[in-house]
């Protein structure tokens, strides 16, 4: 754990993207550190009794990601932001090997193949991030990797979508011949996202709602047709759709949704709710209250006499190995715009591209 010099004994530090403080909203990429004599290493030594150390091999960039360590996820939420001491490791997905395993942990073996979240960002944010060589996880946000064809970045840039995508299939309950709208379909969530309910739903008729440069690569992974926001509307769809998953968010999608939606057993699902891109300002305290205020009428207007679509806001809270297990035994790939070196410079380029929500995919680092 410790390297003797000849003056003094020096604690081991690891390689890691880390900030000294806080960042103003944007500015993350101007603030974030990446090198190899700041953060102690993590060791066996530091592992609970429930917790498992794994030397991480990839990454990726979550837009959630930026937003707790800027203190903005979901407005700046009190209790969901990044923890305040300093250097903090950035990241929350990781795919790696165990290098140990804490003393009650019995689901994972050291040289295990895994990935997972090292934080559950609908609940709390805070923990150890990954966007380092080592990471202490706790064993219930482990998944094994099944089989040593899923590459590490694969691995990685599957995380954050598939425990989305598990609250997005559960509000879905879709029978497998319905006609569905994605919203966002060329993102890191909402591609997998396309590909998974392809397999899962081979008569299902999907709709991507992508920009001009991303149609074609939105019809090549599973949609059959696709709507350029940039050029058009999802009015001009029609009527008579089943669901609508929206991943974007903001009201001007949800009442365009509920114009096109089956006015009985429509549905429009959300994992965003009514503000776009929510996380890339402060909402002020009125502003939060009107945020939970709205999805609260929203829910409550479910109940209301009369035919009408439902609105329902997935919230995932656990990572389900289940699903992980289905996309990986069928190969199902998430789609990696590109996979960047962990250095300073990569890691800053990563920021940019996500923060501008135009990534096709997934950004993911090698670490």
């Amino acid at each position: 754990k410790y390297k003797r010099t000849k003056s003094r004994i020096m604690k081991l530090t690891m390689k890691a993207a880390y900030i000294n403080k806080r960042p103003h909203i944007g500015q993350l990429s101007n603030d974030i550190l990446v090198n190899n004599d700041k953060i102690p290493k993590v060791t066996a030594e530091d592992l609970n009794e429930h917790t498992v150390l794994v030397n991480i091999k990839a990454s990726s960039v979550n837009i959630d990601d930026i937003n707790v360590i800027q203190g903005s996820f979901l407005g700046g939420m009190p209790g969901m932001q990044s923890k305040s001491s300093y250097p903090l490791v950035v990241g929350s997905d990781f795919a790696g090997v165990v290098v140990a395993v804490g003393e009650k942990v019995k689901s994972v073996k050291v040289g295990q193949r895994v990935c997972g979240l090292n934080k559950l960002q609908s609940i709390i944010a805070g923990d150890s991030g990954t966007w380092a060589e080592y990471a202490p996880v706790p064993e219930k946000n482990i998944i094994v990797i099944p089989n040593d064809d899923i590459s590490f970045p694969t691995a990685a840039a599957s995380v954050m979508p598939l425990f989305v995508i598990q609250g997005l299939l559960d509000a879905g309950e879709l029978s497998g011949n319905e006609k569905v709208v994605v919203i966002g379909a060329s993102g890191g969530i909402g591609s997998l996202f396309v590909k998974v309910l392809r397999k899962l739903h081979p008569d299902l008729h999907i709709i991507g709602v992508c920009s001009t440069r991303n149609l074609e690569f939105v019809k090549s992974i599973g949609a059959n047709d696709t709507v350029d926001y940039t050029k058009s509307s999802i009015e001009d769809i029609g009527m008579d759709i089943d669901r609508v998953f929206d991943l974007v968010g903001g009201e001007k999608s949800y009442v365009k949704s509920f114009d096109i939606l089956r006015q009985k057993k429509g549905k429009y699902i959300t994992c965003v709710g009514p503000i776009e891109w929510i996380g890339d300002e402060m909402l002020s305290f009125w502003g939060k209250v009107s945020w939970v205020c709205k999805i609260l009428w929203k829910s409550i207007s479910n109940l209301l006499p009369g035919k009408h679509p439902i609105y329902e806001m997935a919230v995932p809270t656990e990572l389900k190995e289940g699903i992980f297990h289905y996309v990986f035994n069928n190969k199902i790939e998430a789609s990696i715009e590109k996979v960047i070196p962990f250095n300073e410079d990569g890691v800053k380029e990563a920021l940019k591209v996500v923060e501008s929500h135009r990534a096709k995919g997934k950004i993911v680092f090698e670490i």
